[in-house]
């Protein structure tokens, strides 16, 4: 993922997404067109001991 994120910045870009399909899927899609409160409330459950499993 640093590679990928030094690549991106030599090569000019202002942002890189790395990891898997459903990472990416999250950064183009959902972060779009969720609101705020809404991904907020996601990111809350992802935060807590044992939220991302």
């Amino acid at each position: 993922m640093a590679k990928a994120g030094y690549e991106a910045m030599m090569a000019g870009k202002e942002k890189v997404v790395t990891g898997s399909m459903a990472t990416r899927f999250e950064a183009a899609v959902l972060n779009r067109i969720l609101p705020e409160a809404a991904k907020a409330e996601r990111h809350r459950k992802l935060s807590e001991p044992g939220g991302a499993e």
